[in-house]
């Protein structure tokens, strides 16, 4: 078993771990559910970029003890010292919001100021049973946007994201007062339509039934065959992607259910493997980006990316 499918294995369990109601949620739960609201912070700026407005980070995580022998009231916060050690700035936390803002599709991401306070009590305006609160600021210097309000979630983080922060401006109005989360506020279109029409994945190498397909669905699936069948031959999935059953070594590394692409409006496409037998993999930058195999959260394209579905390689671009 690989490395990355042992990932995935980890994911589920952790999944599994909290849909239950009984379970606490862990540290490394708390710490992806930070990271996930991080991401959806992300904004588009035109032509396929993404920025993230913010350059400081403060994040308050609740710690509390867990049910004792003396009757010690059981919650769903770990302790103090498993957090401190997770969710250190200096010993990793930086970097990986570095990276997730990165493969967000952030080109540059300057200099982040990151600080992280466990606290022993939610303050009054968090969501009930919200097991951290991330607040979004810029600083003066920047000449940037306002700081959003916190955002608060709750105490399953990867059961259901926490809500994005909604920027706050002059005579917005209310947000979701005493909540500690506001809905996210609607984001500025990146494209319009017609450019959207225009997103395409190009071959680069192996045999498909065209030389470049455009991206106009909601879900794009991607593999072997147009149409793959059960062993009771019924249709089971359709291929807009398609790539020729040819008998040559690069078509065979492509799966018959290799891959898909999901648009998210206002403009992201995000690529997901499919349990895909070689693996799917984003040549970006000179730096190659795995896909763990049957990943909920794939990434987010960036045009010039070249894919690998398989040996099978192509461009995508938007014109």
């Amino acid at each position: 078993m690989g490395i990355l499918d042992k990932v995935v294995k980890i994911e589920k369990r952790l999944e599994k771990l909290a849909a239950r109601r009984d379970a606490a949620a862990t540290p490394i739960e708390i710490r992806r559910a930070i990271l996930d609201n991080v991401e959806e912070q992300v904004r588009p700026a035109g032509r396929s970029r993404q920025v993230f407005p913010y350059d400081r980070l403060t994040i308050e995580v609740l710690a509390r003890r867990r049910e004792t022998a003396a009757g010690t009231a059981k919650t769903a916060a770990p302790e103090r010292a498993e957090l401190e050690a997770v969710l250190s700035p200096e010993d990793g936390l930086i970097d990986a919001i570095r990276e997730r803002l990165q493969e967000a599709g952030c080109d540059r991401v300057g200099r982040l100021d990151v600080s992280v306070r466990i606290v022993s009590r939610a303050r009054p305006e968090w969501k009930p049973g919200a097991l951290f609160q991330v607040t979004y600021q810029r600083s003066e210097a920047a000449g940037a946007p306002p700081a959003a309000p916190p955002v608060a979630a709750g105490p399953r983080p990867r059961a259901s994201k926490p809500a994005a922060a909604e920027p706050a401006s002059p005579g917005a109005g209310a947000s979701a007062a005493g909540t500690g989360a506001g809905r996210a506020s609607p984001a500025p279109a990146a494209m319009d339509a017609a450019s959207l029409r225009q997103a395409q994945l190009v071959v680069l190498e192996g045999e498909a039934t065209k030389k470049a397909y455009t991206l106009s669905g909601e879900r794009t699936n991607v593999g072997r065959l147009a149409e793959v069948s059960d062993k009771h031959r019924r249709v089971v999935r359709r291929n807009q992607v398609v790539f020729l059953d040819a008998d040559t070594e690069t078509n065979q590394t492509v799966s018959r259910a290799q891959a898909h692409i999901r648009f998210t409006p206002p403009a992201q496409f995000r690529l997901f493997d499919d349990h895909s037998s070689y693996g799917t993999r984003i040549m970006r930058d000179g730096r190659m980006i795995e896909l763990p195999s049957g990943s909920p959260r794939g990434v987010q394209l960036r045009a010039g990316d070249e894919i690998y579905f398989g040996r099978a390689r192509m461009l995508f671009q938007v014109k």
